[in-house]
C-alpha cells in the first residue's frame, strides 16, 4: 500500500483492478493544508491515458512487477522477438507494445522487461544506445545541425559533421543526438 503522495513516476499501481503506470505527478497545496495529488496515468491493459486527482493521504495499492533481462534478436512483419537470457524462452511483442521504443532497439542488444504475472507491462531501456546513421538531409535548413535517419529509422538532428554509415549515440530518454562514436 502506498499514500497517493509516495506514487511516483514510474510506479505502478492496481486501481479498480486495472494496472495503471503513473507518468506524471504533480503536488498541489489548497487551502487549510488540504494537499492533492494530480496524476497521469497510463492504462497497462490499453495503453489509454487518464487524469486523475486524488487526496495526498488516499490509500492506493502499488503493484511489484518482475524484471528481467532479455536479448532484442529481430524484428519481423512489426513483431519483435526477444529472447530471456537465462531460460532461453522467446517472447515476441506487436508494434503497439513497443511503441516509439522500438527506434532504441538494436539486434543483440540487452534490455530490461518488466512482467506481471507473466504478461507483458514495459521495456526499460538503457539511458544511451549506439545507432548508425542510414541517411542524411543536405537541404535541412538548421543552422549548425541537419535533418538524419538512423537504420532503427529514427529520425534525428545531427551536426553537419555526421555522414553516412557513422556511429552516434542517442539519449534514449529524450531522443536527442550526443555525440559521435570515434
Amino acid at each position: 500500500m502506498k499514500t497517493a503522495f509516495d506514487a511516483k513516476p514510474g510506479t505502478v499501481l492496481d486501481i479498480d483492478w486495472d494496472l495503471f503506470f503513473v507518468n506524471k505527478w504533480e503536488f498541489h497545496r489548497a487551502g487549510r493544508w488540504a494537499t492533492t495529488i494530480k496524476m497521469r496515468l497510463k492504462n497497462i491493459s490499453n495503453w489509454w491515458s487518464t487524469d486523475r486527482v486524488f487526496s495526498g493521504e488516499d490509500k492506493l495499492n502499488d503493484v511489484i512487477l518482475e524484471r528481467t533481462t532479455f536479448e532484442f534478436l529481430y524484428e519481423s512483419s512489426w513483431m519483435f522477438v526477444f529472447m530471456n537470457q537465462e531460460t532461453y524462452e522467446q517472447i515476441e511483442l506487436n508494434d503497439d507494445d513497443i511503441g516509439d521504443m522500438k527506434f532504441y532497439l538494436v539486434e543483440w542488444s540487452t534490455i530490461d522487461i518488466q512482467q506481471y504475472e507473466w504478461k507483458f507491462v514495459w521495456i526499460i531501456l538503457p539511458t544511451y544506445v549506439k545507432l548508425k546513421i542510414a541517411e542524411v538531409d543536405l537541404t535541412s535548413s538548421w543552422n549548425y545541425m541537419k535533418d538524419a535517419v538512423t537504420d532503427t529509422w529514427l529520425k534525428i538532428g545531427v551536426p553537419w559533421n555526421i555522414e553516412v554509415w557513422d556511429e552516434i549515440v542517442v539519449n534514449t530518454s529524450t531522443g536527442d543526438f550526443m555525440e559521435k562514436v570515434k
